[in-house]
C-alpha cells in the first residue's frame, strides 16, 4: 500500500532507546509522510521524520490550535501515541478532526484505573476488589475492607510507576507518605493529571501476561498473549516472550476476557496493551492502556515472532486504512526481551561480558541503557533507570528463556554507591 499524499502525526515518542523510532521507521515503509508533535526536540535521527512541531502536550487547547493551523497546510490523515500520557489527547484531537480515535470517555477510562474498574464492575469475574483512596483515612477504610497483601497504586501513572504492596496495618502510614512523595507533579508530571487520586486493590497471584491488539470499527483484533516475569516489589517488567508457552485453553480464556475487557471500556479505533494474571480463580484483569504496547514488545518481540509488524497494522488503523492481523496470528517462533535492572545505586564504573552475551545461543541483540560514567538508581526513588536490554529469539520457548537469563547473568556493571 502506498500513501504518498498522507501525513501521520505522532504525539510525543516514547523514551526507551531503540523501541522509539520503531514507528517512525514504520510509517516510513508505509509510505507516508511522518510529523511528531512534542514537548521538546527529540535526540533521535530527525531524518525520521517530515515535519516537527514544538507544543505543550500538558495542554490540550494549544495543542489543538497548533494541530489545526498545521492541518490547514498539511492535512492530518490520522493521530497516534505510543505511551499513555497522551492517550486523552489524541482522543481529543481525532474527534475534533474526525480522525479514527476513541471516545473521549473511552481514552479516560483507560487513563484512570478508578474509572477503568468501575467500567468492569458489571462482567463477572473481570476484575479485583478495588476501592478509591485519596486519603489516608480511605487507605485505612479499605485496609479493613481487603485482605493482605493488597495493591496501593496511583490511578493515572504507566511504566509500573509507584506500584505498592502492602502487607500489614503497620505499613500503612509509611507507604501512604512514600506514595506522596513518589506521586508528587513536581517529581514527574504525568501525576499533574489526577494529582493525590489513588486505588487499593485485591492483590492478585498467579503469572502475569499481557494482550496486545486493537479495535476498529468495533472489531477487537489480537495480535497475541505475551508471558511476563515482573519483580515482587514494585512490579517491575524485566522479562517478556511471545507468544505465550502456556496451554491453549488458558489463552483461550485469556482472550475472551480480553474482549470483554475492551469493550466494556468503550474503546474503539484504538490500540491497547491489557495486563492480566492467571490466577486460581481463573483470568483477572489488571489494567488496560489504549496504546501498544512498550517494552519492545510492540516494536520488536511480535515482529521477530511473526516477521510482520503489529505497529503497522496501528498505523493503517489510525489512518484509516482496513487492518489484516492473519500474518500476525502466525506465529513462527518464539521472542523474547530481559531488562537488565540494576541492583544498587551509584556510579557505573566499568561493564563487562556483553561480548559474551551476544555470544550465548539464541541471543539477537544487546540494546545498551547506560554506560560507564551514567548514574543508576532503584524504586521508589526511580521506576524507570536500568542498565539494557537483551533481545533473543528460539522455536523452543524454555530454551529461549534460560538463554536470556543467562545472557543477563553474563554482563556484570561495576556501581560504586559513594557517588550517589
Amino acid at each position: 500500500m502506498k500513501h504518498e499524499t498522507k501525513t501521520i502525526l505522532y504525539i510525543n515518542l516514547r523514551s526507551h532507546p531503540v523501541e522509539r523510532v520503531e514507528p517512525l521507521k514504520q510509517a516510513r515503509k508505509l509510505g507516508l509522510r511522518v510529523a511528531l508533535l512534542a514537548d521538546k526536540k527529540p535526540d533521535i535521527d530527525l531524518s525520521l521524520i517530515d515535519d516537527f512541531i514544538l507544543s505543550n502536550t500538558y495542554c490540550q487547547e494549544t495543542v489543538l490550535k497548533d494541530v489545526l493551523k498545521y492541518h490547514e497546510k498539511q492535512p492530518i490523515s490520522g493521530v497516534l501515541t505510543w505511551s499513555d500520557k497522551d492517550v486523552e489527547l489524541v482522543s481529543y484531537i481525532t474527534n475534533q478532526l474526525g480522525l479514527p480515535g476513541p471516545r473521549a470517555s473511552a481514552a479516560k477510562n483507560a487513563r484512570n484505573k478508578y474509572l477503568m474498574r468501575k467500567s468492569w464492575e458489571h462482567v463477572p469475574g473481570l476484575s479485583p476488589k478495588f476501592m478509591k483512596v485519596t486519603s489516608f483515612e480511605e487507605l485505612k477504610f479499605a485496609a479493613k475492607k481487603l485482605t493482605f497483601p493488597f495493591i496501593f497504586k496511583p490511578v493515572g501513572a504507566s511504566g509500573s510507576k509507584s506500584i505498592l504492596k502492602i502487607e500489614s496495618m503497620d505499613e500503612l502510614k509509611e507507604a501512604y507518605q512514600q506514595m506522596l512523595h513518589s506521586t508528587s507533579p513536581d517529581k514527574d508530571k504525568i501525576y499533574s493529571y489526577f494529582p493525590n487520586e489513588y486505588i487499593a486493590e485485591e492483590y492478585l497471584d498467579g503469572p502475569e501476561v499481557t494482550v496486545d491488539g486493537l479495535v476498529q470499527n468495533g472489531k477487537v483484533y489480537i495480535a497475541g498473549v505475551t508471558d511476563k516475569h515482573i519483580t515482587p516489589d514494585y512490579s517491575l517488567e524485566y522479562f517478556a516472550q511471545f507468544p505465550s508457552a502456556k496451554p491453549q485453553e488458558v489463552i483461550h480464556e485469556i482472550e475472551k476476557k480480553t474482549e470483554q475487557a475492551v469493550k466494556a471500556l468503550g474503546l474503539n479505533n484504538s490500540a491497547f496493551h491489557l495486563e492480566c494474571r492467571v490466577t486460581t480463580n481463573g483470568i483477572r484483569m489488571i489494567e488496560c492502556a489504549a496504546r501498544p504496547g512498550g517494552g519492545y514488545i510492540s516494536s520488536h518481540l511480535i515482529k521477530m515472532a511473526t516477521d510482520h509488524s503489529f505497529q503497522a497494522e496501528v498505523i493503517k488503523m489510525a489512518v484509516g486504512e482496513t487492518v489484516c492481523f492473519d500474518q500476525l496470528r502466525d506465529y513462527k517462533r518464539f521472542a523474547g526481551m530481559i531488562i537488565l535492572l540494576p541492583e544498587r545505586e551509584g556510579l557505573i564504573t566499568a561493564i563487562q561480558g556483553v561480548i559474551q552475551a551476544l555470544e550465548t545461543d539464541c541471543i539477537t541483540t544487546y540494546i545498551p541503557v547506560k554506560q560507564v560514567g551514567d548514574q543508576v538508581k532503584r524504586p521508589p526513588e526511580d521506576f524507570s533507570s536500568y542498565y539494557g536490554v537483551i533481545l533473543g529469539e528460539s522455536n523452543d520457548a524454555e530454551k529461549l528463556e534460560n538463554a536470556l537469563f543467562k545472557a543477563k547473568n553474563t554482563i556484570c556493571f561495576t556501581v560504586n554507591k559513594d557517588h550517589v
